[in-house]
């Protein structure tokens, strides 16, 4: 079988020899549209460049690839910042790809990494492929941000999702809500289900049964919220307050329990999880589990250099949140 080289993997893309050097060897000179192109070549044709360059001759590219669904959340944007910060410190160039919540494109970003085109993989999402992503990390470098697989599976950075979910409840029984809804993420994965365990703990607790009716299994997004809220609305009566497990849901919860008449806080609590930017500005601003974006990132960035080095163990990372309290839950 033929070898592909780096002539070929221009004239697959339709560009020069020379841009094709630059992706493999300075990706941020290079504009984003022309780097995925030369990128999709480069993983169709299974061009190994490790053999051109300095540090590909080393068998390094010092370069790190950043695995997410989507750069519209604003909860991936402050991790990404400390990703990039520590990356420069320690000389390493990073490439953002985005799956789009397809699975042959997260496979497709997945051979980067086996064709040497990258180092190691910092994944904010992993659902579509958990089976590949386990037997990978056997032999490549790959680190979770945010997100679990689940435990001694993969290295992973982040809160632990079931203490501050638990926390979370027990401030809004706190407040005299006893019957609390939840806009929880409809895969079971391992996060979400950490988060539904703290909730349903918390209930344990204070002696409140659980009720699946109370689950409002409809994603993280701001458009779940609304599809939430107007599942919720439906009903003859309303709950007390609705636990958002993310800013956006609850955010577009706010928005279509205002179209109907229902004030938040007035009329029903709602707290999110995540503590993005648009939680603090956006009115009333959003009660929520706040966590330590930035310091995600650069222990993500941290624990995967050490995997580039080689280390073998498989490292859990788990930060501290604390609940930021604002305006949405009274």
């Amino acid at each position: 079988m033929k070898i592909a080289t780096i002539k070929d993997v221009a004239a697959h893309a339709g560009v020069s020899v020379a841009t094709v050097s630059r992706v493999l060897n300075n990706p941020s000179t290079v504009k984003e549209q022309t780097r995925e192109i030369v990128e999709q070549a480069i993983a169709v044709l299974n061009y190994s460049p490790n053999l051109l360059g300095k540090h590909l001759r080393q068998l390094q590219t010092k370069r790190i690839l950043v695995l997410l669904d989507t750069i519209s959340n604003q909860f991936y944007s402050r991790v990404v910042k400390g990703i990039e910060d520590k990356a420069r410190q320690l000389d390493y160039a990073v490439m953002i790809c985005t799956t789009r919540g397809s699975r042959e494109h997260f496979l497709d970003h997945l051979k980067m990494l086996q064709n040497k085109v990258v180092d190691g993989v910092i994944i904010m999402c992993y659902q579509l492929v958990q089976d590949e992503l386990s037997k990978l990390s056997r032999h490549y470098p790959i680190v979770s941000a945010c997100e679990d697989l689940a435990e001694g599976v993969i290295s992973s950075v982040g809160i632990d999702d079931f203490q501050a979910s638990a926390q979370a409840t027990n401030y809004l029984i706190s407040r005299n809500n006893t019957k609390i809804a939840v806009l929880a993420s409809p895969n079971i994965d391992y996060t979400s289900s950490k988060r539904l365990q703290g909730y349903q703990f918390a209930l344990k607790q204070h002696g409140i049964p659980f009720k699946e009716s109370l689950v409002i299994r409809e994603g993280y997004t701001y458009n779940s919220g609304i599809r939430g809220a107007r599942k919720l609305l439906e009903r003859t009566t309303l709950p007390d307050a609705i636990f958002s497990f993310s800013d956006a849901g609850a955010i577009g919860i706010i928005k279509e329990m205002a179209k109907h008449g229902v004030q938040v806080p007035k009329d029903i609590s709602v707290m999110g999880f995540d503590n993005t930017a648009m939680s603090e500005i956006y009115q009333p601003s959003i009660t929520t589990v706040g966590q330590p974006q930035y310091e995600i990132g650069t222990r993500a960035m941290e624990l995967l250099i050490s995997k580039i080095n080689g280390s073998q163990e498989i490292c859990r990372v788990r930060l501290d949140h604390q609940i930021i309290l604002r305006n949405s839950v009274k």
